[in-house]
């Protein structure tokens, strides 16, 4: 295997870390690894050559697929589904009973291919079932690669990924193909807004949202641009709002103005 020179390394985390706000410092033998693939496909046979060419692409296109070699897209179905039952149980109830917003708007931010997306499109499919009072329901899903972006604006995965949807769910809302793949429904699909954001430049724009997902993005974060990010998504948030984060990604009292209501969730006052 290519190996990384000490130069070369250096240049890329510095690169990763001011325009993407990723931290490799420790992850050495990953980027080699990840980026073996970009070097084969481009017919390199240095990480010198490799970043020339980067340096030259003038479309910015080689840098993106850079980054998106090294970021973890991995992601699930039900993943983390203590935070679906917190929206069934505790946060939809509650809109129901307000009868307000009369469009609540949902953010997931670092989307990757779209599980999280879906998983909880199915669990508003389920509550409205239940006949208890919805508001429409308005999503945007981000993530900073193109590729993983489209996979997810298709909803086509490998038919084991159907294992982890309940079987119910799996009638209801998916559709097996003659591939060994499956893709869930088009009514899921189409509520769903896709688009490409860097979240290390994200700047609260005009657009509030009522709950976001930004699960298991900030662990790639230093702590400055972790601050930062949180303070970003604060202000994005209505008053009453959720912020969803991952399991292992709890945010200290000194880090955010939002309360801490369990699993991982805040709530803006």
């Amino acid at each position: 295997m290519i190996r990384l020179e000490d130069r070369e390394f250096e240049y890329i985390v510095q690169y990763a870390k001011e325009k993407y706000g990723l931290n490799l410092e420790k992850k050495r033998v990953l980027v080699e690894c990840r980026l073996k693939g970009e070097l084969e496909k481009h017919h390199v046979s240095s990480f010198s050559e490799y970043l020339v060419m980067i340096s030259r692409d003038r479309s910015g296109k080689m840098a993106e697929d850079m980054i998106s070699r090294l970021t973890t897209h991995y992601t699930y179905f039900m993943r983390e589904f203590k935070h679906f039952e917190l929206i069934r149980d505790v946060i939809l109830p509650e809109v129901s009973r307000k009868q307000m917003p009369s469009v609540y708007s949902v953010w997931c931010a670092g989307c990757s291919t779209g599980q999280e997306c879906y998983t909880l499109e199915m669990t508003l499919e389920e509550y409205r079932k239940t006949g208890s009072w919805m508001p429409v329901v308005m999503m945007l899903a981000t993530d900073i690669s193109e590729p993983v972006l489209k996979q997810a604006q298709s909803g086509i995965y490998k038919l084991k990924e159907l294992e982890s949807i309940p079987p119910a769910w799996r009638e209801r809302y998916c559709t097996v193909g003659q591939d060994q793949t499956f893709q869930i429904k088009e009514a899921l699909r189409t509520p769903v807004r896709f688009r490409k954001q860097n979240l290390k430049d994200y700047v609260q724009e005009k657009e509030q949202f009522d709950l976001i997902l930004c699960r298991n993005v900030m662990i790639y974060f230093d702590t400055a641009d972790k601050r930062r990010l949180v303070r970003e998504l604060e202000k994005s948030l209505r008053p009453g709002g959720y912020l969803l984060v991952g399991h292992s990604e709890l945010l200290p009292k000194d880090e955010t103005s939002l309360n801490y209501v369990g699993s991982a969730a805040y709530r803006k006052e």
